[in-house]
C-alpha cells in the first residue's frame, strides 16, 4: 500500500501509510486535516494483512464520505463525535459484495 491522494465528494483527502507499533487502531480519518492513516506495520503479525489493509482503508474512507456529507456530528461515539463504527464497519466489509453484485447488474 502506497501513499496517495483521493477525492472524497470533491475534497482531496492524503492517504498516508505510516508504522503505528503498539498504537491501539490501525487506521484513522481526520476530517478536518482531510488526512486518512493506515497502518504500515504488521505490529501485531496479523494473518491476512494486506487484506486488513485493504478493510481498514475502506473502514476510513467511509467514514471521510460521511464526514464530506456533513453526518460527522450526526452519530455518538462513545460519547464523542463520531460515526457509528458498526455500521461504518459493516459498509466497509460488504462493499466489495455490494460492488461486485451493481457491476454484474451493470448498475456503475
Amino acid at each position: 500500500m502506497k501513499d496517495c491522494k483521493v477525492s472524497i465528494l470533491g475534497t482531496e483527502y492524503k492517504i498516508k501509510c505510516k508504522k503505528l507499533g503498539n498504537a491501539e487502531f490501525d487506521g484513522q480519518c481526520d476530517y478536518t486535516e482531510k488526512k486518512i492513516i493506515i497502518r504500515k506495520d504488521n505490529f501485531n503479525k496479523v494473518g491476512g494483512f494486506d487484506w486488513l489493509q485493504k478493510k481498514q482503508l475502506r473502514h476510513e474512507i467511509v467514514h471521510a464520505f460521511m464526514a464530506e456529507s456533513g453526518l460527522q456530528h450526526n452519530w455518538q461515539h462513545i460519547e464523542e463525535f463520531g460515526h457509528d463504527e458498526t455500521t461504518v464497519d459493516w459498509f466497509a466489509i460488504q462493499s466489495p459484495k455490494i460492488y461486485k453484485v451493481f457491476a454484474e447488474l451493470d448498475l456503475i
